[in-house]
């Protein structure tokens, strides 16, 4: 049997053991750069390129089910046809901006205003760069905004400790070359109020959600008679 006849059945065979009652052969179109990206995060992540399309697929629908921010799991099928649990969870835009509202009103004895908009632009970016695909880490950070290393380590420091961030070594960060990259914790919104009562020992309560009464109103100046 030729080489190209025995690739061809054993690639016919894997779409006919991968597929299951409620899975269905989709085809996709890529250009050419996104194609060789998506075959080195299958490499990196040990998925194939169809399971790992699949996966990308339904967590962009889950976008407009209600702000679901997992992987759906589709039943049905073996092995990798399945959607796993391990599928890193995607953090959406509304979290994002949620977390963000929670740092601005927060306030930890050492943070000042200047402080917490430093932090706030880091969560964006990393949420950015996570949803483009890439892997943030403090080195890249610094070299992306111009800034040295160290302000970013100590800001994403902060951050790390109050729960709203996690550091996780992976391959091929840079240059082949593993790192540790920042992602969002999906409990960062309870995680850093939690830590907010532990340091103050009040709640974070949001501009927005703070009731407006008479007494906040500032008194009109006093002027000499």
């Amino acid at each position: 049997m030729a080489q190209g006849t025995r690739s061809s059945d054993q690639r016919r065979k894997w779409w006919n053991d991968s597929l299951g009652e409620n899975l269905v052969d989709s085809r996709t179109i890529l250009p050419r750069e996104g194609h060789s990206r998506i075959k080195v995060l299958a490499d990196q992540l040990g998925e194939r390129v169809p399971i790992l399309l699949g996966k990308f697929v339904m967590a962009s629908l889950s976008m407009f089910d209600l702000g679901r921010n997992e992987f759906p799991a589709i039943e049905g099928g073996d092995g990798e046809a399945q959607m796993p649990a391990r599928a890193q969870q995607v953090i959406l835009d509304e979290d994002v901006f949620q977390i963000c509202a929670a740092i601005t009103a927060s306030r930890f004895p050492e943070d000042t205003g200047s402080t917490r908009m430093r932090q706030c632009a880091m969560m964006i970016l990393i949420a950015s760069e996570t949803a483009a695909g890439r892997k943030p880490t403090m080195a890249g950070l610094a070299r992306m905004t111009g800034s040295p290393t160290s302000p970013i380590i100590v800001l994403a420091t902060s951050l790390e400790e109050r729960g709203l961030l996690t550091r996780i070594r992976m391959a091929g960060v840079s240059n082949g070359k593993s790192g540790k990259v920042l992602q969002i914790r999906p409990d960062a919104l309870q995680a850093i109020n939690d830590a907010h009562l532990a340091q103050t020992g009040s709640p974070i309560v949001r501009i927005d959600e703070q009731s407006t009464t008479p007494t906040d109103e500032p008194s009109a100046p006093k002027t000499d008679v």
